[in-house]
């Protein structure tokens, strides 16, 4: 990509006869990265969209295009000086707004990830207890998709972690039953701990596995919920899966912490 930028640069400046080409190959240099950052910023993650990574190489181009030709209208343009400070003025405008809009953009592209996936938009309403993290879908992967919450106890997030926490992962109702779910669960870190599943009142299904571990199974407004803890009771998980609630999509990029 860096060796793209350069030739683009090179070539933008050799069009430019003018004695100012190497100052313009300087500037558009300079220009470029700054550029470039401003509106990787806003520039949506591959895997919100499910789109191939290569794509992204579009933002660069466009950055090296737009830096080097401000770059070069601000040296040779023959207009009045404040037309030169027009364009430069521009060129910072749209850096500020780009990383001033880098939080609002990041949650409204995650806030359709979470629309892409097609899983329905429920949540439980957990006693004491508060969304804390919700994890980036990846919108593409060959895996069944689904939406991973984490409640922590309210005004003590940071005490326990997630152990003490309420881990819960929604899924498309067609995905299996409850007792199909009990059987497999989704999470990975089950499939070492293979105590039964016990049936309970209304579909809802109960699995307990190491180190207190338990979880609880069941279908509730079109979607397969899966409630985990090591810290909460049975009795807990049960009402928790009684308390589903429709979310929407932003709610949940608002709790998304963000790697970047």
């Amino acid at each position: 990509m860096l060796l793209a930028l350069f030739v683009i640069g090179v070539a933008m400046a050799a069009q430019f006869l003018s004695r100012h080409r190497l100052i313009i190959a300087l500037a558009g240099g300079l220009t470029t990265p700054t550029l470039g950052g401003a509106l990787w910023s806003v520039a949506p993650e591959t895997t919100d969209y499910g789109f191939d990574r290569s794509l992204l190489g579009g933002v660069h181009v466009l950055a090296a295009v737009a830096g080097f030709a401000v770059a070069a209208w601000a040296l040779t343009a023959t207009g009045q000086w404040w037309s030169r400070g027009a364009a430069l003025c521009g060129l910072a405008a749209v850096c500020g707004l780009a990383f001033s809009l880098e939080e609002p953009a990041r949650r409204w592209h995650q806030a359709r990830s979470f629309e892409l996936l097609e899983v329905p938009l429920v949540a439980p309403d957990i006693s004491e207890h508060g969304l804390y993290d919700a994890q980036a879908p990846v919108v593409g992967r060959p895996e069944e998709l689904a939406i991973s919450l984490e409640y922590r106890r309210r005004g003590a997030e940071t005490v326990g972690g997630s152990f003490l926490g309420i881990q819960v992962t929604v899924r498309r109702g067609s995905a299996a039953s409850a007792a199909e779910a009990c059987t497999t669960p989704y999470a990975g870190s089950w499939r070492d701990e293979a105590g039964p599943c016990r049936a309970a009142s209304r579909d809802r299904w109960v699995r307990y596995g190491k180190n207190g571990r338990i979880g609880v199974f069941a279908h509730r407004s079109g979607a397969l919920l899966q409630l985990e803890s090591h810290g909460a009771g049975e009795e807990a998980l049960l009402a928790a899966a009684e308390t589903l609630r429709p979310i929407t999509a932003e709610t949940l990029a608002e709790h998304v912490h963000p790697v970047r």
